[in-house]
């Protein structure tokens, strides 16, 4: 069976993310970083704008672009989201970086054979372009943003494959073309090649990767070391690395912290308690997200002195709902507040995770199917409005305390999942 790997970009991740934030952007040239260019909106790249470009250098070409800092939080719950959509369609996902993954869609059978279903005999002439299709549109659906995918037989073929994709489009290379496809790629395209093994050879008169076919193996091995032995595979799209499925989650934590003598009210009990109520909150809504559930409950209060001190609980039953986990919270809590000191950070961690498995139901008693119930719902509303939509038990205490946006309670210092 001829392997087939599907890269994925997101296109213009920061930039776009900047512009599903904030509407009034779409359309506009807009840069995201502090001193240089982090990322840039296609509007931004046609006025001259590139990465890593310093940003005065990006302004003075465009003065009317739109500089933002960007918001790491927003951004990661961003590709958290394009990894859950692209784990619908196979389970070997590797997510590389911010902006791209990898995907294995060799023998995942349901739907690749969907996506396969045709006239068509020969393994050349079969097409994943569908599947392809229906990946970009939910993509876009369920977040707003826009996708670049490359089809090939490796990691390599599929990864130049994504760059004649950009922006948004797809490009498969059919098994048994990958020479032709890659002959005309420049060298710096080649993956493993830095500038400066570019620059050696360009010096000796080779720029494209068909130059690059008539440089002796152990020649390559000799300038380059072991990597020499990786160029040679990748060139001919004969390299055979696999796509290594990012581990899962062993624990999700939200934190969050103070500054006493600004946040005079942070030190009050029951704010503390809110914030708590939000942290978990947030935690279990990315627990379900995850379609997972949590066995073991912790909280942790530091204060200014440099006190750390944590404490946890283990629950009689895995779960995800919000409210049975912050009944446990709300004990450690009063268990760990009784210090006269001022607090700096208080955070919350579920740990002991594992896959929703068959459990036996009550027939006479609440087995918490209506809270589940109710959980789902507040999950779908916050999936097509925000995070701040909603404002779920004891977090309510946080209003007219905090500003409150679409994307939740705006917090001095929110921290990502661990």
């Amino acid at each position: 069976m001829d392997r087939r790997i599907l890269h994925v970009d997101i296109d213009a991740f920061l930039a776009s993310v900047e512009q599903l934030r904030d509407p009034t952007l779409l359309g506009r040239p807009v840069a995201v970083g502090t001193g240089v260019v982090a990322s840039r909106s296609y509007e931004a790249k046609a006025r001259g704008v590139h990465t890593a470009m310093p940003l005065h250098e990006a302004l003075r070409r465009c003065p009317e672009l739109v500089v933002r800092p960007g918001d790491a939080r927003l951004v990661e719950r961003y590709r958290q989201r394009v990894a859950e959509i692209l784990r619908r369609f196979t389970p070997v996902v590797e997510v590389c970086s911010l902006d791209d993954f990898y995907a294995d869609l060799t023998g995942v059978p349901l739907r690749v054979e969907q996506a396969l279903a045709g006239t068509t005999t020969v393994d050349a002439e079969r097409s994943l372009a569908t599947l392809c299709r229906e990946l970009r549109a939910v993509v876009r659906a369920e977040t707003g943003l826009s996708i670049a995918q490359g089809l090939g037989s490796t990691r390599t073929v599929a990864r130049m494959a994504t760059t004649k994709a950009k922006p948004g489009g797809i490009c498969e290379v059919a098994a048994g073309a990958e020479l032709d496809f890659l002959a005309e790629f420049p060298v710096e395209a080649v993956p493993g090649l830095g500038p400066k093994s570019v620059a050696l050879l360009q010096q000796v008169g080779v720029h494209t990767v068909r130059q690059l076919w008539a440089v002796d193996r152990e020649l390559l091995r000799q300038s380059f070391g072991a990597r020499g032995d990786e160029v040679w595979l990748r060139c001919r799209g004969l390299d055979e690395a696999p796509v290594q499925e990012t581990a899962t989650l062993r624990s999700i934590s939200r934190e969050t912290s103070f500054e006493p003598r600004l946040d005079a009210e942070s030190q009050q009990l029951p704010f503390l308690r809110s914030m708590l109520a939000y942290l978990l909150d947030r935690a279990t809504s990315e627990l379900r997200a995850q379609r997972l559930l949590a066995r073991t409950v912790q909280v942790k209060l530091h204060h200014v002195d440099g006190g750390c001190f944590e404490r946890q609980r283990t629950l009689a039953a895995p779960t995800d709902r919000t409210d049975a986990c912050m009944v446990v919270a709300g004990e450690l809590l009063d268990e760990l507040a009784l210090r006269r000191v001022l607090v700096r950070l208080v955070g919350v961690t579920l740990t002991s995770l594992s896959a929703p498995r068959p459990a036996q139901g009550s027939l006479f008693g609440d087995d918490g199917q209506a809270r589940r119930q109710l959980f789902a719902a507040v999950d779908a509303v916050r999936a097509r409005h925000g995070f701040g939509a909603l404002v779920v038990g004891g977090a309510a205490g946080l209003l007219g305390q905090l500003a409150v946006g679409k994307h939740g309670f705006v917090l001095r210092t929110p921290s990502l999942t661990k």
